[in-house]
């Protein structure tokens, strides 16, 4: 029998998108005997040259290439998987869901969604006939803070050349460096629609408002370690001149380390004492590692979820640092929160990313297996002449390409996130370490038996089970 081939997409090497697909091909690679090959998204002749029967994506309306993907598959007649890279949005209407999607169809097999809340919501927009397409899944980037072993503190804080502090705080940067974009139009389309000058004032004062804080705090606890933690989607592929943030500004002091995707997230909140943001789904992801939160913006009216309601606020520089105080100092920084605070961050983490036991990536291919049998032997893959030319400009101009140079040369600037990420660096590290993290929580969790002997039926009820 002919084995059934899949073909992932990533627009870069480590993070977020990268996390949310491991999982997932992992159970496809070890249950389903199928070969996963995964590709940067500039190499799509790869569809024309390997002919996978299954293209996977981690979404189909975040980025134009996913999207183009998934239509030209489609019309090919290859089977189309996509998750969500962007589940935890607002479903009051101000979110653009269909994003690049333009045509606002449903070209996907299934339509994955993170929670309850978003599959309520899609059914508001998606005609009824493509109902049953909608699932929920949870979150399955999320899992791995519940399979992946901790790197351990000491490990971490070698890496970081920071071996001799002992007290840590990490803070997850906003996108604020795209303000400074010329594409800040497109980057902040919702906030304040209706007075766009506004918006970049508001913008801008609140990237000052948070560098201040962060830097006085950073003056006045020598002794402390920052870790400053760059938003993975703050640059586009046309500016690899980082523009101004609320960090980039405070890399000098010795006590800062700035990161961008040298270390997995999970690995720099483990490490924290305390971990901060100024607006920041990352809160969950502290919150699964039992680590308190603080919010370092005291504004709530602008386009957001309310997952800031499980954290301390801090207004300004006076309030962040008798939090830092309280917490090392008098280790009590937790009880400054309302009981019901803390109560309410399951169901602040319910209504986010649906599920947080884990087993998200199982829920999704519940319902994933579905299309396989679908595979079609009758493809038929025209030649693309966009792709072949994309496919050229990155295989033939690697030869040319000297980063140096082409950041002297505003036409060749886009062109240096290809040739840094064409043939996705790290990654194949990053693969083999979840998929062995896997491995032995389908053991631990008696997963396993499950899977190997095709007990979908069985897994569904230990699903429902766990999730009551």
């Amino acid at each position: 029998m002919k084995k059934i081939k899949l073909l992932a997409f990533v627009d870069n090497p480590l993070g977020r998108d990268t996390e949310i697909l491991l999982p997932v091909t992992y159970l496809f690679e070890k249950h389903f005997n199928i070969e996963v090959k995964y590709k940067f998204i500039w190499d799509l002749l790869n569809i024309k040259i390997w002919r996978p029967d299954v293209i996977l994506l981690p979404n189909v309306r975040g980025h134009n290439l996913y999207v183009e993907i998934a239509y030209f598959a489609r019309k090919a007649g290859i089977i189309v998987l996509a998750l969500d890279s962007e589940g935890n949005f607002p479903t009051d209407g101000s979110f653009d869901y269909w994003g690049y999607n333009k045509s606002k169809e449903i070209v996907q097999e299934w339509v994955t969604c993170w929670s309850q809340k978003t599959v309520d919501y899609a059914k508001t927009i998606i005609p009824t006939n493509g109902h049953n397409k909608i699932i929920l899944t949870g979150a399955t980037g999320f899992d791995r803070y519940l399979f992946m072993p901790q790197t351990s503190r000491a490990e971490m804080l070698g890496s970081l050349d920071a071996g001799h502090f002992t007290k840590v705080i990490g803070y997850a940067g906003w996108a604020f460096g795209k303000i400074h974009s010329h594409r800040k139009e497109e980057s902040f389309v919702l906030f304040f629609p209706e007075n766009r000058s506004y918006a970049w004032e508001w913008l801008e004062n609140q990237r000052i408002n948070v560098h201040e804080i962060l830097k006085t705090a950073i003056q006045n606890n020598p002794k402390i370690l920052f870790i400053l933690k760059k938003h993975p989607k703050e640059d586009f592929e046309d500016q690899p001149i980082e523009g101004l943030n609320e960090m980039n500004e405070l890399i000098h002091y010795p006590n800062v380390r700035y990161i961008k995707n040298e270390f997995p997230i999970e690995d720099l909140i483990s490490t924290s004492d305390i971990w901060t943001g100024f607006e920041t789904t990352t809160l969950f992801e502290a919150w699964l590692l039992k680590k308190p939160t603080i919010v370092l913006n005291n504004e709530v009216n602008f386009p957001r979820v309310p997952h800031y309601k499980g954290s301390l606020i801090a207004k300004d520089q006076n309030e962040f640092q008798s939090y830092i105080d309280a917490h090392f100092n008098e280790h009590n920084l937790e009880t400054r929160l309302p009981t019901q605070t803390i109560a309410n961050r399951t169901s602040l983490m319910n209504a986010a990313i649906g599920f947080h036991d884990g087993f998200n990536h199982l829920r999704t291919l519940y319902y994933f297996r579905h299309s396989i049998p679908q595979v079609s032997a009758k493809k038929e893959i025209p030649l693309n002449w966009r792709h072949l030319r994309l496919y050229l400009l990155m295989h033939v101009g690697r030869f040319f390409y000297h980063k140096k140079l082409f950041l002297k040369l505003p036409g060749f600037r886009k062109s240096i996130y290809v040739f840094e990420n064409r043939n996705l660096p790290h990654f194949e590290k990053r693969k083999e370490k979840v998929y062995s993290a896997l491995r032995g929580f389908h053991q631990k969790m008696k997963i396993s038996p499950f899977l190997d002997e095709n007990k979908w039926g069985d897994l569904s009820d230990f699903l429902r089970r766990n999730s009551e």
